[in-house]
């Protein structure tokens, strides 16, 4: 049995950020009667409802508190503290977690470093940079490869997903469940139609090779760069523009210091949850078993909070005065497919075993035949 500890330095918070409205007032018409086609000034911001998410269960004495870091997406804040209540309920007040939000005890690749060591139980991290850790992480980098969320849930909960996990055992992480991050979109300050609209155009990105070989072929110039910079960089020009999901992009207020979103979907980041190999060992098979039932528990209703947040944000980013939005026709999503044509071969290069990249195609196949694409 684990023994209660504290942690020193550090106070355990979860803050779900809110998120400030524009005021104003709606102009009906311009001089002489004609239709006015700009947005309403009125703006007034939808929200998310808030949960409350309490165990109704007394901690023991000797309750063991995992310590849980994440950033500060909302909906992963959500599942965390859905995990802490269904953990609490599950192991009768033997088990907790306290939870640290807005990568308050690091960057997400400070958290990993942290986990391998056994310094942090349980921590949450994109793709991106679980890949410098295990390579094989890096087949998720390759862009334009699902149509929908429901093919990529049926390739990262089916074979390849369980091969990654496998991996990532021998580096130390304990895969507990892949996170919804949903598909990343863009943020400029021009109008983005077609691929030549992002000639010279500098774009914070993750650092990831991939990502990087990406942009290049766009024909913008991409820069890497940690998500924390990245509101100020944009805000003193910096950098032009920045790829994450609508959620994200609207949570952090870039419509501040962006005018123009595009709806591009042109790759999926899923979040992974780790937890430290070494400390998963050490738990009973009775607590990893009410590990891995809650953390199936709250990627379920992680995946459903995210469409909610990601619903109302694309509502707000449409009518929210400051910004344009767009999505991109089929002609111009064929071109920036086809600029991507080399990074497949590039993933081979960068992967432990090529032939992962090969389970990967193959699965994504099989899903789309299962969850076809829209229209």
């Amino acid at each position: 049995m684990f023994f209660k500890r504290g942690i020193a330095a550090v106070l355990a918070a979860v803050t779900v950020f809110g998120l400030a409205g524009c005021g104003g007032s709606n102009d009906a018409a311009t001089a002489e009667g004609t239709e006015n086609t700009t947005k309403p000034t009125g703006f007034v911001e939808k929200k998310v409802e808030p949960v409350n998410f309490e165990s109704g269960v007394e901690l023991t004495d000797d309750c063991y508190h995992f310590i849980y870091a994440l950033g500060n997406a909302p909906a992963t804040i959500d599942a965390a503290k859905f995990f802490k209540m269904r953990l609490e309920q599950e192991s009768k007040g033997t088990l907790s977690c306290d939870i640290y939000t807005d990568n308050v005890l690091g960057s997400e690749r400070e958290l990993l470093e942290g986990c391998q060591f056994g310094n942090y139980d349980i921590i949450l991290a994109t793709n991106a940079t679980v890949a410098s850790f295990d390579n094989d992480i890096f087949c998720l980098d390759i862009p334009w490869l699902f149509d929908n969320k429901e093919q990529v849930y049926e390739v990262l909960d089916g074979p390849l997903g369980d091969r990654l996990a496998k991996g990532l055992e021998s580096k130390g992480f304990k895969l507990l469940q892949w996170q919804e991050n949903s598909f990343r979109t863009l943020s400029t300050n021009k109008k983005i139609e077609k691929m030549s609209d992002l000639e010279g155009i500098k774009i914070r990105i993750m650092e990831n090779e991939l990502q990087l070989q990406q942009w290049k072929n766009y024909g913008a110039n991409p820069t890497p760069m940690a998500f924390t910079e990245l509101f100020t960089a944009l805000q003193q020009k910096t950098v032009d523009a920045q790829d994450n999901g609508a959620e994200l992009t609207w949570q952090t207020k870039f419509y501040e210091v962006q005018s123009h979103y595009t709806y591009t979907k042109h790759i999926y980041s899923p979040y992974l949850i780790l937890m430290s190999k070494e400390k998963f060992d050490g738990l009973t098979p009775e607590q990893q078993e009410i590990v891995l039932k809650v953390s199936d528990e709250a990627v379920d209703y992680e995946r459903k909070r995210v469409s909610e947040y990601e619903a109302i944000a694309l509502e707000n980013i449409k009518n929210h005065p400051n910004m344009e939005y767009g999505e991109l026709s089929p002609e111009a999503i064929e071109e920036f497919k086809a600029a991507c044509a080399n990074l497949k071969d590039m993933a081979y290069e960068k992967v432990k075993d090529p032939s992962v990249v090969d389970l990967l195609y193959s699965e994504v196949e099989k899903a789309k035949v299962k969850f076809p694409a829209e229209g």
